[in-house]
């Protein structure tokens, strides 16, 4: 057979990411403050943690937020640049709390 007649196996990772990200102040301490991809739903994103790090999950709420925009100058005249917009998901632990890691020890020691 030719290299375009085999059948070829594929498997196939979807390109989600999640990352932890500081909380805000008043934040409760059940609660966790992800940044995550776009293509991730409520739903996806109980699966991941529920499945991959093992973690019961009460509820989850999502928020798009904006880009910054940055104006800089150059020999041509004023130039803008826009960060990409990014997706913050609040998830509601259940029956444990979280503890964000300092990361000024870490650096320290």
């Amino acid at each position: 057979k030719q290299w375009y007649q085999r059948r070829v196996r594929a498997v196939l990772f979807p390109q989600y990411w999640m990352r932890v990200v500081p909380p805000t102040p008043g934040q409760p301490k059940k609660t966790v403050k992800f940044e995550c991809s776009f293509q991730m739903s409520k739903p996806e994103i109980k699966e991941y943690l529920e499945g991959i790090y093992n973690v019961k999950v009460e509820s989850i709420n999502t928020q798009v937020v904006d880009g910054e925009m940055f104006k800089f100058m150059t020999e041509l005249g004023v130039k803008s640049h826009v960060n990409p917009h990014s997706k913050i998901a609040f998830v509601v632990l259940r029956d444990m709390e979280f503890k964000y890691p300092d990361h000024k020890e870490s650096v320290k020691g």
